[in-house]
C-alpha cells in the first residue's frame, strides 16, 4: 500500500507541477482530486477481504480452518491462565499433567508417588500447579496463578 501511495504522490506531483507553472490551477485541482481517488479506491481493494471464490479449496481450506481452530483453542487456554483458581484446576491442570506424565512415560494412577517425585525434581516448585492431585476443593474463586507461570510450565515441558 506504500508503494500504491508512492505513485498517487509521483502522479500528482508529476502532472501538477507543469500546470501550477502554467497557471491553470482548476485543472491542477481537478487532477490532484482524481488521483487521490484512485489511490484511495486502490487502497479500500487491497483491505477488501477475499472473496469467497478466492479463498483456498481442498486441504488449504482444511488446514487453514485447523489452525484458526487451534488458534481459538489456544486463547481461551491462554484467558483461563489468568481467569480462577478453579478455571485452572479443571481446564489447564489435568492437559499440562497429561503432557507431563505422557513426555515422561509415566502412566497415569499407577504409582502417585512416583509421579509427584518426577514432577517435583523436574518442574521445582512449579509443580503444585501441574500435579493432578494438586485440584484444590475450597476458594475456587481465587485467582488462578496467570500467564506467567503457565509459560514457565510449558518453557520446562518443551524441555522434555
Amino acid at each position: 500500500m506504500f508503494a500504491v501511495a508512492v505513485v498517487g504522490v509521483g502522479a500528482v506531483l508529476a502532472v501538477e507541477v507543469p500546470l501550477v507553472a502554467a497557471g491553470r490551477y482548476s485543472a491542477a485541482v481537478l487532477v490532484a482530486g482524481i488521483v487521490t481517488a484512485l489511490v484511495l479506491f486502490e487502497i479500500r481493494r487491497r483491505l477488501t477481504p477475499a472473496e469467497p471464490d478466492d479463498l483456498p479449496s481442498g486441504v488449504e481450506a482444511e488446514r487453514a480452518e485447523a489452525m484458526a481452530r487451534w488458534v481459538a483453542r489456544t486463547e481461551t487456554l491462554i484467558s483461563w491462565a489468568d481467569g480462577t483458581r478453579g478455571d485452572w484446576d479443571h481446564h489447564l491442570r489435568p492437559l499440562l499433567a497429561r503432557e507431563f506424565q505422557q513426555s515422561t512415560g509415566q502412566r497415569p494412577g499407577l504409582d502417585p508417588a512416583d509421579t509427584a517425585a518426577a514432577g517435583e525434581v523436574f518442574f521445582g516448585d512449579l509443580w503444585r500447579w501441574v500435579d493432578p492431585d494438586g485440584i484444590q476443593r475450597t476458594d475456587r474463586t481465587a485467582p488462578g496463578p496467570g500467564r506467567d507461570v503457565l509459560d514457565r510450565i510449558l518453557q520446562r515441558l518443551e524441555l522434555l
